[in-house]
């Protein structure tokens, strides 16, 4: 009887399950102990990844793209401004939030901040296009009038630096009664915040 070949398992796959491995476990887990949750061998990942610590980096260090850069670049689209801001707002977010939680392992496993970008272009890195996108989004906004004018670079930094240190203080200081509806309601209030300053002049 003939035998199939193996199924090939992707990197996606590999780092999807690593990434749940070691933000239960820590980064203490062993390399073995995730090649058996994943079904392949260790030395498959070490194939993939070199190392337990590239594999770390790839599961929990900031992503190679970000998904919402494309939205961000097909807009503002013709729904009320403020009700995008807001959307756009809750997926950053959540976006950090998640970040959050892998640099709390890799931290906590003494892995350098420096290692995060290692032999990558920090101007092409997916964090620093998704900044220029939503700076080009505010633009545009502007542009059309949906937004009052002002530094959209510095607007961007504004709202980029409040919900970055939204996701510090729940993991860092564990703010209770953090949880999706109360993120959400937070995101409101921080436009609610803005809203005066960015408003179109009627």
């Amino acid at each position: 009887m003939k035998i199939g070949r193996p199924k090939e398992v992707s990197d996606e796959h590999i780092v999807a399950i690593a990434r749940r491995c070691f933000l239960e476990r820590g980064g203490s887990i062993s390399a073995a102990d995730i090649a058996r949750e994943i079904g392949v061998s260790h030395t498959t990942l070490f194939n993939r990844f070199g190392s337990k610590q590239g594999l770390m980096l790839a599961a929990l260090g900031a992503p190679k793209e970000i998904h919402w850069i494309g939205t961000l670049e097909a807009g503002p689209d013709s729904r009320p401004i403020r009700e995008q801001l807001v959307e756009i707002a809750c997926t950053i977010a959540a976006f950090f939030e998640a970040l959050h939680a892998g640099f709390t392992v890799l931290q906590a496993s003494g892995i350098a901040t420096d290692a995060l970008c290692s032999g990558e272009d920090p101007e092409q890195s997916a964090p620093a296009r998704a900044f220029r996108a939503l700076t080009e989004w505010i633009d545009r906004a502007q542009e059309q009038g949906k937004l009052a004018r002002c530094d959209a670079q510095v607007l961007a930094s504004t709202l980029l630096g409040v919900l970055h240190n939204r996701a510090f203080s729940n993991r860092i200081c564990g703010e209770p009664g953090s949880d999706k509806a109360t993120d959400e309601r937070h995101v409101a209030d921080v436009i609610t915040l803005l809203w005066d300053g960015i408003r179109p002049v009627s």
